[in-house]
Order: structure tokens, then C-alpha cells, then sequence
């Protein structure tokens, strides 16, 4: 009886680990995701490499990395959604990508964060909403506060509304972003001030080379 009790335990113990870890998704769980995509075949610009009850995610396809010789490769920069059904909105990350021409239309894909330790390749992001329009900006940061305390460094976010420059808002974190649950990282939304009267002059925590190198300027279906 007790063994059938134990039993019992350790089975509903493995599914609420695993209801857990389907709720959760991070940045990081694309490290070394591969999938293929068909040049010929493929109409759209999004293409959905992940999905489950929680979360989808995104591929952003740029066909100018698809002019490939056969059995010929690249390392090029990918455009990723991590959208958040529960939020219903999105975060648009700029990671790494190896693109391989296998055989005709057909090119491999491999994803990488491209991040060290607590450094990003880029740190900075994007919240989308559910049309996929640019609603927040968001800045990693990885650095010493002021003034520099024996090599101790600090990681946070910084969040703003797109429509208001001055509104933003610092989030602290324990380690890389990339490591935060992206319906973590969302749920700060609702914090950021809709208004700053004490600001007098506001600037964008994304540069402009983000937005016009390594972002889309709009995010077509």
C-alpha cells in the first residue's frame, strides 16, 4: 500500500514539474534550436517555430539571407518573438543565426543567443502587441552602478512606452535577461508610468542603429 502511495506521489510530483516548466519559457531555450525552412513554399514572413497552450515563437524571415550558393553557409542576425498568450503580447530579440543551403529551397537553420555570461549580442528589445506593433522598449544593462564598487556589477531592464519617451521604468535582475521568464519580464508592463512631468528632455533607451540596422521597421504578417 505505502509503495502505491509513493508511487502515486512521485507521478504527480513529475507532472506539476512538467505543467511548470510547458508555463515557463526563457530566452535562452532557442540556444541551438534547429528548423528548415523552404524559400519556395514559404508565403510568409513569420514563421512559427514553437507553440503550446503558454507561448509561441517567431521567426522573422529576411530573404536577402537566403542568396545562398548550394551547400553553402552563413552567419548572419535573427530577428525572434517570444509571444506570451497570457499577455498577449510579444518580445522581439535580436540573437545569432547559422544558415546552411542543403539542397534546393531548402536552407537549415540554427539559432544561438549569441550572449556571454551576462553580456547580450544586442540588449536591446521590443514588446510587441498582439498585432505585432512596437509598444515598449527595453534595454538590457550590465554594468557597475555609480560609483564602481571592486568589479561588482549589476544587471536590470529598462522599460518605456514608445509614445512617450520620458515614461520608463528599472526592473533589477539576478543574471542575463536572456535567463528571466518572459511572462516575468511582462508582467512589469503595467508599471511603467503612462506619464513623466519631472523629465525635460526624454530620449529613447534604444539607439537609432537598433531600430534601423537591426530591427524591422514594421513587422509584416
Amino acid at each position: 500500500m505505502e509503495l502505491k502511495q509513493l508511487n502515486k506521489l512521485t507521478i504527480l510530483l513529475a507532472l506539476i514539474i512538467n505543467i511548470n516548466a510547458f508555463s515557463q519559457m526563457k530566452m535562452a531555450d532557442i540556444e541551438n534550436k534547429q528548423f528548415s525552412v523552404n524559400s519556395k513554399t514559404q508565403k510568409q514572413n513569420l514563421i512559427k517555430i514553437s507553440d503550446d497552450n503558454n507561448y509561441s515563437i517567431y521567426y522573422i524571415l529576411d530573404r536577402r539571407s537566403f542568396d545562398l550558393k548550394l551547400g553553402s553557409g552563413i552567419s548572419d542576425k535573427a530577428n525572434i518573438i517570444f509571444f506570451s498568450k497570457k499577455y498577449n503580447k510579444g518580445i522581439l530579440t535580436l540573437f545569432r543565426q547559422s544558415i546552411y543551403h542543403k539542397k534546393k529551397n531548402i536552407y537549415n537553420i540554427t539559432l544561438y543567443t549569441g550572449s556571454a555570461d551576462n553580456y547580450m549580442f544586442v540588449s536591446s528589445m521590443a514588446v510587441l502587441d498582439k498585432d505585432f506593433n512596437y509598444e515598449y522598449f527595453i534595454k538590457y544593462h550590465y554594468m557597475p552602478p555609480p560609483p564602481p564598487e571592486n568589479e561588482v556589477y549589476k544587471s536590470w531592464i529598462t522599460i518605456q512606452n514608445t509614445k512617450n519617451y520620458c515614461n520608463l521604468i528599472d526592473i533589477d535582475l539576478k543574471g542575463n535577461a536572456i535567463y528571466e521568464n518572459i511572462n516575468d519580464i511582462l508582467s512589469n508592463i503595467s508599471k511603467v508610468p503612462k506619464e513623466n512631468s519631472f523629465e525635460q528632455k526624454c530620449n529613447s533607451v534604444i539607439y537609432d542603429i537598433d531600430l534601423k540596422d537591426f530591427f524591422p521597421e514594421k513587422i509584416i504578417k
